[in-house]
């Protein structure tokens, strides 16, 4: 069967975009593997909980490219691509307005902040920048994604893992700490939204036609949807961090921290997965469809994946944390593949994110919600150990996957 040179262009992109993606998460977790290295372990500890911090924001703020992407989808579908900048230039407003004031608070608000997450002070400070930068990378990402131009997609995302590591690699030369490391994360969101904005091109900034209203009503409806439920689940994949950070030593909290540096690379591929089958599921519902086929196979390839490399998580787990962090963090290897089996429970449940906020999110946003109350209640009942945290961890992910399941269940009949 011979593909039609649609599909071709779509399959090609598609491929490049999990290579870029791929690049850009291995110099990402390089980056965070060296400063493991480099730094000591409390410092360490301060890094990838700011980290943390800031992914849950970054996350939160990515509400905005999903309907961008989905309105951009939709107007280049009915043969209105001259709709494009007046779709982009409202979200870019309010995308502008809403990070300059919210940096401007967190810089204000930084001595607070800084005592409630046991971070240094100017920490705080610098993340003022990235709460600014990342509001704005997802305006110009939802366009190229709903332009379907995967290529420059990907590459926006390979440019703040470049920027990042390569501002660390030339301030080593001036003796690498933890305030370098911390102002390596909001310069690479400057090179990444430089980049996404160059790759839009011209043509967008021309004066618009005037924005269908319903159609803006309804993605600002939406967004509110989505930016509860990507904070709610990426405070679900923080909480365990903060807590071990604030109650346990310096060195076992920094352990710790490998062990979630390590998770997070069980999450790469599920995401590139989900990305790929979200306007899937938007198109087969807008058509009247049930997207059975593509959660099936968007689950199994998260199964497949995610659980290989936990299993190479158990039989390795001494050498990969001693090779990769060096023995100050041999306390955490123990734990690395009950981490991965937590971790996969939290990678199904963002399948169900994903596809409630292509159909009706309401339903799976106030189960979220009571998973991340769950979560804190297990890790504040529960005696303060590594291994509780994890339990934790994991049993919120596996239960949230669940109960996603059990509504569409419901859905169905």
């Amino acid at each position: 069967m011979r593909l039609s040179p649609l599909q071709s262009d779509g399959n090609f992109q598609t491929v490049l975009l999990f290579i870029l993606d791929g690049l850009a998460n291995a110099i990402d977790f390089l980056f965070h593997f060296w400063m493991g290295r480099v730094l000591i372990p409390a410092d360490f500890a301060v890094l990838q909980t700011l980290n943390s911090i800031a992914l849950v924001y970054v996350t939160a703020s990515g509400v905005f490219q999903p309907v961008v992407g989905r309105f951009v989808a939709e107007a280049r579908g009915k043969g209105q691509s001259d709709l494009i900048p007046a779709i982009f230039k409202p979200f870019l407003r309010a995308a502008f307005w809403l990070g300059l004031i919210l940096s401007i608070l967190v810089f204000l608000l930084s001595n607070f902040l800084a005592q409630v997450l046991n971070l240094p002070n100017w920490t705080i400070q610098l993340s003022a920048a990235l709460i600014f930068l990342s509001t704005l990378r997802p305006i110009a990402a939802g366009v190229l994604q709903g332009q379907e131009r995967f290529i420059a997609f990907g590459f926006t995302r390979l440019a703040l893992s470049l920027g990042r590591i390569l501002l660390v690699f030339f301030l080593v030369q001036a003796g690498l700490g933890l305030t370098e490391a911390v102002a390596a994360l909001p310069f690479g969101w400057l090179v990444s939204v430089i980049c996404a904005f160059l790759f839009l091109g011209k043509a967008l900034w021309k004066k618009e036609s005037l924005p269908d209203q319903n159609l803006l009503r309804e993605g600002w409806k939406l967004s509110v949807y989505a930016l509860l439920a990507y904070f709610a689940y990426m405070s679900l994949t923080s909480l365990d961090l903060i807590w071990v950070n604030r109650y346990l030593s310096g060195d076992s909290a920094g352990a710790y921290a490998s062990l979630v540096l390590m998770r997070r690379i069980i999450a790469l591929l599920p995401g590139v997965a989900v990305t790929v089958m979200f306007p899937r599921i938007a198109r087969i519902l807008a058509e009247g469809g049930q997207p059975h086929q593509s959660l099936i196979q968007t689950a199994a390839i998260i199964l497949a994946a995610s659980g290989a490399l936990t299993a190479l998580y158990f039989i390795f787990a001494d050498q990969l944390i001693t090779i990769i962090f060096g023995h100050a963090y041999q306390t955490a290897s123990s734990l690395l593949g009950w981490m991965g089996i937590a971790m996969i429970g939290v990678s199904l449940s963002s399948i169900w994110l994903n596809y409630y906020l292509a159909e009706k999110p309401m339903n799976f946003v106030i189960l979220l919600v009571a998973a991340v109350a769950l979560e804190w209640s297990l890790l504040n009942v529960l005696p303060v150990s590594m291994n509780n945290a994890v339990l934790a961890f994991g049993a919120t992910g596996w239960l949230l996957s669940l109960g996603g399941l059990v509504i569409y269940s419901f859905k169905l009949k």
